[in-house]
């Protein structure tokens, strides 16, 4: 591993060196990391072949799991050295694909609640060993996450666990599962549920990849019948599965959209404007994208100086589905009917007008995120 630098710049110093061998620098380049999960892939296996190749390559130069403590092999870093290396790498096309959920949110959770066998999986993730999913969403329970149906039920050995889920990022690449059941039908919603680590080769866990309409399948459905859990599968304690959950959303912290965009319009001023209406939209999509650019610069500095997260982020997510939807309508109104055209030429504007929609429901829908803000951050009372 690289040795501890002594400074952020002596850091940045040897992130850039790092990135400059083994990346390639586009720093006007499509913002990929942004569209990864509404791609179609034409070799799905062998793009997870490459980011666990990247991820082992990070772990072996000292960039994986960068504010990670040292006896899992990460670096024990503040979150200022995260935040240079996020603001370096997001100049360069590289293979991060699958490893997003992992390394976002679960890692952070086992390493919250972990015991010794599931934090133990940690120093896997980060030398790019195992790809793990998120099992939360339902058919019936997507934004509203306390109505989960999916059962766990105690045997003599564990748990049994029937249900299923959906939109579950990369379920096809995982080896582990983190998943939310209901343990106790009777509780209130929120106090009936438990986080449990499942094995995703384990008999009974059947996997569907669903075909979005952007091309992509990055998502699945999962299939869980009569999957059977040893007693120590639990995450966190039986029956406190909401706070597991909340801890792992909390993870998600903020978006860096607000930058990655700044490719994006770069990129569309180089196309043909010559309709004043679609002209003016996407000038409002750029000053819409350099004010949530503006935001989240000014979310980076709190969050290096030690603040921890809070709910006013969650304004960078609606702004995010705000600017992309104000260049979705302006990308229209300028290429018309070639949005249509496949024409490989226009893959990336296609990509970005039918993704549009997801940026307002991934992660929770905007009304859910608006009634967090009008409760958490105005005070305004619960209806």
């Amino acid at each position: 591993m690289a040795s501890r630098p002594q400074s952020i710049e002596g850091f940045r110093s040897d992130a850039k060196k790092f990135l400059d061998e083994f990346a390639t620098l586009r720093p006007d380049g499509f913002p990929d990391a942004m569209f990864a999960q509404f791609r179609d892939i034409a070799d799905p296996e062998q793009h997870a072949r490459n980011c666990r190749d990247w991820q082992r390559l990070l772990f072996e130069h000292g960039f994986a799991g960068i504010t990670w403590p040292e006896d899992v092999g990460g670096r024990g870093l503040s979150n200022a050295y995260a935040l240079a290396w996020a603001d370096l790498e997001s100049e360069y096309e590289l293979p991060r694909g699958v490893f997003g959920v992992t390394l976002e949110m679960v890692g952070p959770t086992l390493l919250a609640f972990g015991n010794e066998s599931q934090r133990a999986h940690c120093g896997a993730i980060l030398r790019g060993d195992q790809v793990w999913c998120q099992l939360f969403s339902e058919p019936g329970a997507g934004s509203d996450l306390a109505g989960i149906a999916t059962r766990a039920v105690r045997t003599e050995t564990g748990w049994r666990v029937n249900g299923q889920k959906v939109w579950t990022s990369e379920a096809r690449h995982a080896q582990y599962g983190y998943l939310l059941a209901r343990t106790d039908p009777d509780a209130q919603r929120h106090r009936g549920i438990t986080a449990f680590v499942v094995d995703m080769t384990a008999p009974g866990v059947r996997v569907r990849p669903l075909r979005q309409m952007t091309g992509g399948s990055s998502f699945s459905e999962v299939f869980l019948d009569d999957v059977e859990l040893p007693a120590d599968a639990v995450l966190g304690e039986v029956g406190g599965g909401w706070t597991v959950a909340m801890t792992t959303l909390g993870f998600e912290r903020f978006s860096s959209f607000g930058r990655s965009m700044g490719r994006l319009m770069r990129r569309a001023a180089d196309l043909p404007w010559q309709e004043e209406r679609a002209r003016n939209a996407l000038l409002d999509a750029v000053i819409d994208q350099r004010a949530l650019a503006a935001m989240e610069e000014g979310f980076q500095r709190k969050f290096a100086a030690g603040a921890a997260p809070g709910p006013e982020a969650a304004l960078a997510k609606l702004a995010t589905g705000r600017v992309l939807s104000e260049l979705s309508d302006a990308l229209v109104g300028a290429l018309g009917p070639r949005i249509a055209d496949p024409d490989p030429e226009w893959d990336d504007w296609r990509l970005v007008v039918l993704a549009a929609p997801a940026f307002h429901i991934a992660g929770g829908t905007d009304e859910i995120v608006k009634t967090m803000i009008a409760e958490r951050v105005l005070g305004l009372p619960k209806g």
